[in-house]
């Protein structure tokens, strides 16, 4: 584990460099200073309605009406507050676990939940990078960071995630249980393969009820697609606060595609580094200066970085949590 934990460190380390080889300082405080921050308060209120989204999403998928709004808004924000501090995804189990500890949600179903929560957000994504490609004039040579081409490579690794995965539900909800007993046959440790089959039998479960209620795929989808247009619309209000940068909205959908393509493709811890290399070659496309490129990306992660961080701090204050202990356990329902 620490060797992984250390070579992800050093992957942030290495996409911060980059993004701050040949800054000139001074320029970059100077776009900050003559920024209108102003333009950046609205941001907030966008994240926050995302967030309830998000949560009001996550109760649909697990077809629990009974759990309140006010307790499944706590849990995805100690949640994502882990996902974000905590290196190697490993905070994508508290969400399971706290539904589990205070909702008495099953462990399996809650992450089957998540599995198609995440490969709903995986389409919105591929549908993004589909209209950056038809609309946005791309170099022939590609969008390259570090060697490679970020939109060719994220659409061809989001398109098979997106087909395999649709294939295995497809085989999951048509066969169901002699799927599961073959892949639990294909797992060579017992314990293992014992808990894999317990999630893939609540996941079939949760997912069969899903399809049984088309109303609340239909929302689930349309809740999806706020989500993503917001995000492209506070990066749109972002852009404004800057002098220099491109004030469209087919730039604000650019940047934000090809970010969050990078951060997907390189989880950095805080997505720190990755995020700001692959906005700042983003905002290259319109020959932007590295300096001012920096300091937006700087400011826009800030501002989603710091909201989840905040708020999650003050829920984890108000629950009485202690989030080093809930990643622990989380960890341990998959031992």
């Amino acid at each position: 584990m620490k060797w992984k934990i250390g070579a992800v460190l050093v992957v942030t380390g290495l996409c911060l460099a980059w993004v701050l080889h040949g800054i000139e300082w001074p320029e970059l405080l100077g776009a900050l200073e003559q920024a209108d921050l102003l333009m950046v308060l609205p941001v907030f209120g966008v994240y926050l309605l995302n967030h309830c989204i998000r949560s009001v999403r996550l109760r649909l998928l697990l077809n629990r009406p009974d759990i309140p709004f006010r307790e499944m808004f706590s849990i995805t924000t100690v949640g994502f507050l882990a996902i974000n501090v905590v290196p190697l995804r490993l905070g994508e189990f508290v969400r399971p676990y706290l539904l589990k500890e205070r909702q008495q949600v099953d462990f399996g179903q809650s992450l089957a939940a998540i599995v198609v929560e995440r490969l709903v957000d995986l389409v919105c994504l591929m549908v993004l990078l589909l209209m950056v490609g038809l609309f946005v004039d791309i170099p022939e040579t590609g969008l390259i960071i570090q060697g490679v081409d970020v939109v060719r490579v994220g659409q061809q690794v989001f398109g098979v995630s997106i087909a395999a995965g649709l294939v295995f539900l497809v085989a999951l909800v048509a066969i169901g249980e002699p799927v599961i007993r073959l892949v639990v046959r294909l797992i060579p440790v017992p314990a293992v393969a014992e808990k894999i089959g317990g999630f893939l039998g609540s996941f079939h479960t949760g997912l069969v009820g899903l399809l049984k209620r088309p109303v609340h795929g239909a929302l689930i989808l349309l809740m999806s697609a706020a989500m993503w247009t917001g995000i492209v619309g506070s990066t749109w209000l972002v852009l404004f606060a800057f002098e220099g940068l491109p004030t469209t909205f087919g730039a604000a959908l650019t940047t934000w595609t090809l970010t969050i393509t990078g951060m997907t493709l390189v989880p950095t811890p805080g997505f720190f580094g990755s995020y700001e290399a692959f906005c700042v070659a983003a905002l290259g496309l319109w020959s932007v200066d590295r300096s001012v490129a920096t300091a937006f990306a700087g400011t826009l992660h800030l501002t989603q970085f710091g909201f989840i961080v905040g708020l999650g701090v003050v829920f984890l204050l108000i629950e009485g949590i202690n989030l080093k202990d809930v990643v622990t356990r989380s960890r341990e329902e998959l031992s």
